[in-house]
């Protein structure tokens, strides 16, 4: 399907269709061409778990992407918003933002924003809440404290419902979709009390080599305890872990087990924010667009 939206003048047309599979093959040149680490395969689990929109000339070639998830009537997120260099100044991030606008309707966004898509979302009524700091590289065993107290298991596939449960409430919106296409391809840490789940972490192959998230725990010591299997599992090899937590015992460990801040991004809502209801708080993302 075609979407047609409002145009600004641009030196030649595009058309902004609905991305399908046949699309990521181009969409892995776009985020190659801005930097990005994403493997064709990161591309199929976004595309998997939300709507993609291409930006295409009268070729058919795909000059930017933009994409969404619905996590129930009231919330979504968005992000992977790319436009070739030579439109960047002539409107298309816009139009595909505005496609994004017209098939979320009133639903609250959330994105994380890249230094070169922080203007342009501020001008669509975007507000900066807060950061994300992308921590990554050689993971190592720390020597901080590990949270050798807190009784940690690996994840089983009957795990699946309560994970959901937690992740909800911690997020503030229903992932489901999400969390089981993450358990299909993931190895999981998880902490228990009284029988109930209260923390868990999930560790997949993303980007350069492996990322931990969602973190989900009740507080630093937890989240250490969840995600120290994980470090030890990739000892020697990348590993990267998406966080709010800059200072703290969380951000010190991470620090110390090899993976040191290498950028940041700025977390903006548009319309009302939706946080944690609960003790359990989000450690780690699932990656910079799905939160």
């Amino acid at each position: 399907m075609v979407y047609r939206t409002a145009k600004r003048k641009l030196d030649y047309d595009i058309d902004i269709r609905a991305m399908t599979e046949a699309d990521l093959v181009q969409a892995h040149q776009l985020s190659i061409g801005v930097g990005w680490p994403h493997r064709p395969e990161d591309w199929r689990l976004v595309l998997e778990v939300g709507h993609g929109f291409v930006a295409c000339d009268a070729i058919g070639r795909a000059l930017g992407s933009a994409m969404w998830w619905p996590f129930g009537e009231h919330f979504a997120t968005c992000g992977m918003v790319i436009t070739s260099p030579r439109l960047q100044a002539q409107g298309a991030g816009r139009r595909l933002m505005d496609t994004i606008f017209e098939q979320s309707g009133a639903r609250d966004l959330r994105l994380n924003s890249t230094r070169a898509g922080y203007r342009l979302y501020r001008s669509l009524g975007f507000e900066p809440v807060g950061r994300i700091f992308q921590h990554q590289g050689r993971a190592q065993l720390s020597e901080l404290p590990t949270g050798d107290e807190i009784a940690v298991r690996d994840i089983v596939a009957g795990d699946r419902e309560a994970i959901t449960r937690l992740d909800g409430m911690a997020y503030g919106a229903d992932r489901a979709r999400v969390i089981a296409a993450l358990m299909a391809q993931s190895a999981g840490t998880i902490v228990e009390r009284n029988g109930e789940v209260v923390g868990f972490a999930l560790c997949r192959r993303f980007g350069r080599g492996h990322v931990v998230g969602p973190i989900v725990a009740e507080g630093d010591a937890m989240a250490i305890a969840l995600t120290r299997p994980h470090v030890a599992a990739h000892e020697g090899a990348f590993l990267r872990v998406d966080t709010a937590q800059e200072q703290g015992l969380f951000g010190g460990f991470l620090e110390a087990s090899g993976m040191t801040i290498f950028d940041s991004v700025t977390t903006m809502i548009r319309g009302r924010n939706h946080g944690a209801q609960g003790a359990a708080r989000t450690f780690g993302l699932v990656n910079q667009a799905l939160g």
